[in-house]
């Protein structure tokens, strides 16, 4: 039998021919891929949910913590206390006995001195009517009034009446001069966090001032066995010597009187508290 010599070619062509087919193939497919490949991923902008679209993302607040901010803060509080520090007045009488420390809730004592006893008060007419607290006063007919402005600084003031009940006591400057006043506020419109200020005498010394918040509001106390329905308390430094004088709002209006504190222990614990000058305003327009 003749051997075919084109059978070794012909056995190895179709094997070839597919392997070329394959690669031509592999080679066309990847060349579609690379083609259409998705670009690399960015960062996707942040969505807010569908009930937030419509509200912008909060401003930087860039005037917090500013000079101009504290320089206006400032600025509001020394137009408040120049308001207010002219008719604010020390009131003294003799020494009528050792007073009693403050050991608990209880009316503020005037702070005793050597020459007696000084609290404080605040006038509301011009015509020289005083408003301070019966601890001030106590028994006496007439007492001392010290004015921290003007020509004359001391008058003799009579005790026109008192409220024992409430420790509220008002007075009559002896003079016919005009004297400056307190601008009354609307206790009640405060509310707990409003800034307020106190204005006295505490231990004598004439004028202080001190800043704080009300810590809350319509305190419910008996005080003595007195019952208040609706104290304002606050963290503005109280001590003796404080008793009848004002509670002021960052506006410069009185909104209270000074007129008891917390002190456990006869420490002091930063527990203050007013009488609000909406409940005392029958008391002030019956008597004057």
């Amino acid at each position: 039998m003749k051997k075919n010599k084109n059978f070794r070619i012909n056995n190895f062509l179709w094997p070839i021919a597919a392997l070329v087919v394959l690669i031509i193939g592999a080679i066309w497919t990847n060349a579609g891929v690379i083609q259409n490949a998705p670009a690399p991923l960015q960062p996707k902008p942040y969505l807010y949910p569908p009930a937030l679209a419509n509200i912008a993302p909060p401003a930087q607040q860039l005037t917090v913590g500013s000079p101009r901010t504290a320089l206006m803060v400032q600025e509001g509080i020394s137009s408040v206390v120049s308001m207010v520090r002219p008719a604010v007045v020390g009131v003294s009488r003799p020494a009528s006995g050792q007073i009693q420390p403050n050991t608990g809730l209880t009316y503020i004592n005037p702070y005793s001195g050597s020459s007696g006893s000084m609290g404080s008060g605040f006038i509301i007419d011009r015509r020289g009517y005083v408003l301070t607290t019966f601890q001030t006063v106590g028994s006496a007919g007439a007492v001392n009034v010290t004015l921290f402005s003007g020509s004359k600084r001391e008058y003799q003031a009579d005790l026109i009446v008192v409220d024992p009940a409430t420790d509220l006591a008002l007075l009559k400057i002896r003079a016919q001069d005009i004297f400056p006043t307190v601008t009354l506020g609307n206790s009640d419109l405060l509310e707990v966090g409003d800034i307020v200020l106190c204005v006295g005498s505490p231990f004598g010394f004439s004028r202080t001032v001190t800043m704080g918040i009300v810590s809350s509001n319509r305190r419910k106390l008996n005080i003595n066995g007195a019952n208040y329905p609706d104290m304002i308390q606050t963290d503005a430094s109280i001590n003796e010597g404080n008793d009848g004088g004002p509670l002021v709002n960052i506006k410069g209006e009185v909104i209270g009187v000074n007129m008891a504190c917390f002190m456990p222990d006869n420490q002091y614990s930063g527990i203050g508290f007013a009488i609000p000058i909406n409940d005392i305003m029958a008391f002030i327009n019956g008597n004057i």
